[in-house]
This record gives C-alpha cells, sequence and structure tokens, in this order.
C-alpha cells in the first residue's frame, strides 16, 4: 500500500524538496529519507525513494523529467481537483484525456 502511494507522487513530493531545489538539497533530502526507511526494513519505500531520487539527481535528470515525464492517472486526477468549476468534470477530462491517449497509438 505504501509503495503505490509513494510511485503516485512526483520525485519531488517523495523526497520532500522543492521543483527548484539545488543538486545538495536533494541530495540531504534522499539521504534522510533513506534514514528512516532503509532496504532492511521498508524495501518496498526504499525502491521508491531510490527510484524518485534517480528521476531528479542532478540537473540533467531534473530536464528530462520534466521534458519527458508522463504523469500518472492519479497525478492528473489530482491536478484536475484543482481546476475552477468552469473547467471539465473529471469524467470529462479522463474521456478527453483516453481520446487523446488513443490517438497517439
Amino acid at each position: 500500500m505504501v509503495e503505490t502511494r509513494l510511485t503516485t507522487f512526483s520525485p519531488f513530493v517523495v523526497l520532500g524538496v522543492s521543483p527548484d531545489a539545488d543538486d545538495q538539497t536533494i541530495r540531504r533530502a534522499y539521504l534522510a529519507k533513506v534514514r528512516a526507511f532503509p532496504p532492511e526494513r521498508a524495501p518496498a519505500e526504499f525502491q521508491a525513494i531510490r527510484r524518485a531520487y534517480e528521476q531528479i539527481r542532478d540537473p540533467r535528470a531534473r530536464i528530462e523529467y520534466a521534458l519527458f515525464h508522463c504523469p500518472s492517472r492519479e497525478e492528473v486526477e489530482r491536478l484536475v481537483w484543482r481546476l475552477s468549476p468552469r473547467r471539465p468534470s473529471l469524467a470529462q477530462f479522463h474521456k478527453l484525456l483516453l481520446e487523446c491517449l488513443d490517438g497517439e497509438r
């Protein structure tokens, strides 16, 4: 359950850093999370933390993440809930998103 929760968030959320954090801040946050969730006691959490760190560990990785990251359904749904009432409903947005994705295949 925890692995699913951690993997549905962006790596910035998993590590608890802002998107404009520098390399040292990200590394310190990563090491603190690893100390809190060592692989011997919490292997699923450790894997999620390691995956998040690999995605944003240096400026090049952060650029690749920003350019090529495809958000998960949970991330999209979280963003949709923040939209104002004038925007399409979640069901309408989900339908449009699926149509767009089917068109790319």
